[in-house]
């Protein structure tokens, strides 16, 4: 019979896992990963707080840009508003002033139609008055001369 040969394994010796052994592994894990998750979160938090701060910034930049824009819209609605009210104003006075002349004319007419003496034939007439007066007033004078000597 022929003999064989076997070989031998070699056996590897694996510590002894005990309880208090495992605990402390398993309690060290935890205790990194805690301090991960402790460090993950001040991370994440600063930089919430530095997008935060760079989203108010923005918005304040953007709110200042629209308030200037708006701001300037407005400036230039008001002085357009204010040229057409303008515009307005001065036809209006024009229509108007054209109105007064048409109603003037027309009066005018319709007191000269009934005979109603105008303005300039009292003046006239208050002149033509007054020189009377004046030649009366004279030939009083001369009488009461010529009456005296």
């Amino acid at each position: 019979m022929a003999t064989t040969r076997t070989s031998r394994t070699r056996k590897t010796r694996t510590p002894a896992v005990t309880p208090a052994r495992a605990a402390r592994t398993i309690r060290a894990s935890a205790q990194k990963a805690f301090e991960a998750g402790v460090q993950a979160a001040s991370g994440v938090r600063q930089s919430a707080v530095g997008a935060f701060d760079a989203l108010v910034k923005q918005g304040a930049a953007l709110e200042s840009r629209s308030r200037r824009a708006a701001m300037a819209k407005a400036g230039k609605a008001r002085d357009a508003a204010c040229a057409r009210a303008e515009e307005a104003r001065a036809r209006t006075v024009e229509a108007v002033s054209h109105l007064e002349k048409v109603f003037e004319q027309r009066v005018s007419k319709a007191i000269a139609s009934l005979g109603v003496p105008t303005v300039r034939d009292v003046r006239a007439l208050s002149r033509q008055v007054a020189e009377l007066q004046a030649s009366v007033d004279r030939l009083h004078r001369a009488r009461a001369r010529a009456a005296a000597r």
